[in-house]
């Protein structure tokens, strides 16, 4: 199952900060079976699987955990196409940020979620979506979207302290000392989320690029381009992107989903059967799929991996996953442990 996307600029963009490091850019892409005729056209939307086995070989090559931020302070505005135009000609600092969420799909998805910014009175939050739980090769992921947006900021408005603090929500890595020389604020590791603080009275910053006439136009090329990127979705992958921010600790109903949707949830069923597909069937693929990612690249124990899917006992969760793999949980990660 496609866990999301991102644009081959980005996976590009990781495989030069890894060779500046020390790493062979062929080699990683034939480690992560990715055909390089993929990355010809900037545009082109790559598996993020690929973008995981990408960063765990380019981590393994280079010996640098720290990549992902790397990745992200060698950010451009032009890295983001139309949204990065966009927000450069926003009129505020605070209009950039909700046009670097509200267009973000144009970029990359992921099925975890998505980000959000939220203002408050006196704090502003960008928070980015958890793909926990977390080990040494996915922590860069989100280093390298944290960076990525301090960096945007500073390129934005040319100031260098609107970050106020940083909340990590894996536990504090050898690296540690990185982060507070790129973000020079407070950072707080084992946080709830994944964000960047601002002072709310900084949204009001004005940008020197503003223009309003040209920012009017490219922000109805994004509306534009979001619409595309919509209509060319199954209800398959609507469905699977709902449950995959939804499948923690439970099971959603497709009542749930559906309200999600802006739909009734008979008018989903109907959809999903056109498309020969049926509710169950996906709840199905996302846990078994989720199941076995987890199996393979952490060490939760059975029990933890039936809550997070949902399962009302591990008893339940292992009778599936026989089902889906022809193995137990315990067999499936003894013969992990062999190869």
């Amino acid at each position: 199952m496609k866990i999301g996307d991102t644009t081959a600029h980005y996976i590009k963009q990781l495989l030069h900060v890894a060779t500046e490091a020390g790493a062979d850019a062929n080699q990683l892409l034939a480690d992560a079976d990715l055909n390089p005729m993929e990355l010809e056209d900037d545009d082109n939307r790559v598996d993020l699987t690929y973008l995981m086995r990408l960063g765990r070989g380019a981590i393994r090559q280079t010996g640098s955990p720290e990549i992902g931020l790397q990745l992200g302070i060698n950010s451009q505005i032009s890295d983001m196409g139309y949204v990065g135009l966009a927000a450069m000609t926003a009129p505020t600092l605070g209009e950039a940020l909700h046009t670097i969420v509200r267009y973000e799909h144009l970029n990359g998805q992921c099925y975890r979620g998505t980000s959000q910014l939220q203002v408050e009175p006196l704090q502003t939050t960008l928070s980015f979506y958890s793909i926990a739980p977390y080990n040494a090769y996915t922590c860069f992921v989100v280093d390298g979207v944290l960076s990525a947006w301090a960096r945007l900021c500073t390129l934005l408005t040319g100031h260098t302290d609107l970050v106020r603090k940083v909340d990590i929500e894996f536990d504090e890595p050898s690296y540690a000392d990185q982060y507070r020389q790129i973000f020079n604020c407070d950072i707080r590791f084992g946080a709830p989320r994944n964000a960047l603080l601002f002072n709310t009275d900084d949204l009001a910053i004005a940008l020197p690029e503003a223009n309003q006439q040209l920012n009017a136009r490219l922000v109805k090329q994004c509306d534009q381009l979001l619409n595309q990127v919509a209509l060319a979705d199954s209800y398959r992958n609507k469905v699977l992107k709902v449950l995959g921010t939804m499948l923690h600790g439970q099971t959603p109903s497709i009542d749930e989903v559906a309200l999600k949707l802006g739909m009734p949830s008979w008018t989903l069923r109907r959809k999903l059967k056109e498309e020969d597909s049926a509710y169950q069937s996906l709840v199905d693929e996302m846990r078994r799929d989720v199941a076995m990612s987890y199996m393979k690249s952490t060490d939760l124990t059975f029990g933890e991996i039936s809550y997070l899917l949902g399962f009302s006992t591990p008893g339940a969760f292992q009778r599936a996953f026989k089902r889906w793999s022809g193995k137990t949980p315990g067999e499936f990660r003894k013969s992990l442990s062999r190869k």
